[in-house]
């Protein structure tokens, strides 16, 4: 959903680097970059574990956090393809669902600007599991609610974790990449790369054959 549907990815670092800033913590800007994709719980102790040293981190969260609440009151923007992609499955009647890191009040918060619940069969979101990406859990749970085999599934992702994670419940995974860091094994594991979700039409018209 954050950096995939949605433009979500580019105000929450905005809101990190402002958040750091402004309580002057001296962290790396880049190192944000890294908990893209964790849930909430993995990036507390992420966060927690790498910067606790040096800095407050239940103030940083909390601070950036506000900074981000605002950011999106509105209605976060959609990337550019998103609808497209989405309306297309639906015409056809191929069941989506979302597999998000997000808490599910803020996912459904979030879709329902842009009217988007109605067409998902399922939100799995960060909150419903117990191993956050990397792992493949939220994956096979969204899976086994679409009651479809996670290796008949399509998975399309814009962070390095979530494409491990993907393809780890074996499914077959389009990355399409936007903020998060991506090395030689994120690059290798997707299918496909795209640049921009745009393509996704003309993808799926030879991919699936629908009467």
């Amino acid at each position: 959903m954050d950096g995939l549907l949605l433009d979500t990815e580019r105000l929450a670092h905005e809101s990190w680097r402002q958040a750091s800033k402004e309580l002057d913590t001296g962290i790396d800007d880049r190192i944000f970059l890294e908990i893209i994709g964790m849930n909430v719980d993995s990036f507390h102790r992420w966060l927690e574990e790498n910067l606790g040293h040096q800095t407050d981190v239940s103030a940083l969260v909390q601070h950036a956090n506000d900074i981000y609440q605002v950011k999106i009151a509105q209605g976060p923007p959609l990337k550019a393809g998103a609808t497209d992609c989405i309306e297309w499955l639906r015409q056809r009647g191929i069941p989506q669902s979302v597999a998000t890191s997000s808490a599910q009040s803020l996912a459904q918060r979030k879709l329902s600007h842009h009217d988007l619940l109605p067409h998902f069969h399922s939100i799995i979101s960060g909150d419903q599991v117990t191993h956050g990406k990397p792992h493949p859990e939220i994956f096979q749970k969204a899976a086994k609610q679409m009651q479809t085999p996670p290796e008949r599934c399509l998975v399309f992702e814009d962070s390095r974790l979530g494409v491990i994670g993907a393809a780890a419940a074996r499914a077959k995974v389009v990355l399409v990449p936007d903020l998060a860091i991506h090395d030689d094994e994120s690059k290798r594991l997707a299918f496909q790369i795209w640049q921009s979700l745009e393509v996704g039409p003309r993808k799926f018209a030879d991919w699936f054959r629908t009467s």
